[in-house]
């Protein structure tokens, strides 16, 4: 929808201006493979040096953080799923480092003075509750703006994988002046603080949900930008064929001649990238949900061993 919304006005616009036969889509523009195409228009488009790492420090910069924005607090590992080595208790906002300091103690020869997390150094220490009882042994790792996740403050604390402990140092966080995080909200404000684009959030929730390979491959394309450096092509070229029309309306006596074949040209490839973009993401959907195939036979006709053909199974 947001490829249609972005694009399909500009398109519209430049197609009727040019020639009044492109109303239609030439059945030659469509792909003819899909899943080599959409891998194709994905590297056109994606940048091999951009990734989702902060590779230097941006705090001299100035950020605009959410306004108003509290601390947050939740267990960002999976509960309920049996016992675990170990699970995470994360901590996003501007007191991420005050509401830490009154719950983490680090085991040191001098245990007296106040913590002072170092960005991206992890240390290991206690977690307490608010009487000062020992509730579990953890790691803390602080992550500070703007290098993390959500461009804030952020704190994580590894507790041990039971829903006992990582319950228990949450109630302690939450205590000490943090907020229940509501769900995706540490994603929403990444989003919100300029670390991720709507795309790129969308794919993180995909990546998470992936029940293969190939809807993994396909969101962590995503998140690298690939369909946003697509959209952010084609309007960057929407928005010079627009400007040379307009120019031509205005000062077309100053001007040379218009190539109209070159124009129709450019327009032409880049409605072949917008089938494509669309074509994709169908095929993204089908990653997502995946197929559900009966495979239908009179009886002892070797259902059953084709079955086992596709699966790769012996029995």
């Amino acid at each position: 929808m947001a490829l249609r919304a972005l694009l399909g006005f500009h398109l519209h616009h430049l197609i009727l201006r040019c020639n009044p036969r492109f109303r239609k889509t030439p059945n030659s523009l469509l792909p003819k493979s899909l899943i080599p195409s959409s891998r194709a228009l994905i590297s056109r488009f994606s940048s091999p040096e951009k990734n989702l790492i902060l590779t230097k420090d941006e705090r001299t910069g100035t950020l605009e953080m959410v306004e108003g924005s509290a601390t947050i607090a939740a267990i960002v590992t999976s509960l309920g799923g049996g016992p675990a080595a170990v699970g995470i208790v994360r901590l996003s906002g501007p007191l991420a480092v005050d509401v830490a300091c009154r719950v983490f103690r680090p085991v040191r020869r001098n245990g007296e003075v106040p913590w002072r997390p170092r960005s991206h150094f992890v240390e290991y220490g206690v977690a307490l509750d608010l009487e000062g009882n020992v509730i579990d042994e953890v790691l803390a790792v602080p992550m500070l703006a703007p290098r993390s996740y959500t461009r804030e403050d952020v704190v994580e604390l590894q507790c041990h994988g039971s829903d006992v402990c990582l319950r228990r140092v949450l109630k302690a966080c939450l205590e000490a002046g943090a907020r229940l995080a509501e769900p995706g909200e540490f994603t929403l404000r990444a989003f919100l603080n300029g670390r991720l684009d709507l795309s790129q959030a969308e794919n993180i929730g995909k990546l998470i949900s992936a029940k293969s390979v190939a809807a993994a491959d396909s969101a962590l394309a995503g998140m690298q930008g690939g369909f946003s450096a697509l959209v952010k092509a084609l309007r960057k070229q929407c928005v010079d064929l627009l400007a040379e029309i307009e120019a031509r309306l205005d000062f077309d006596d100053e001007l040379p001649p218009l190539d109209a074949n070159m124009l129709i040209d450019k327009i032409n490839l880049m409605w072949h990238d917008v089938q494509q973009a669309l074509d994709t993401a169908d095929y993204d959907k089908l990653l997502q949900s995946g197929l559900q195939i009966a495979i239908i036979g009179r009886p002892n006709v070797g259902k059953s061993s084709l079955l086992n053909a596709w699966s790769k199974l012996s029995e």
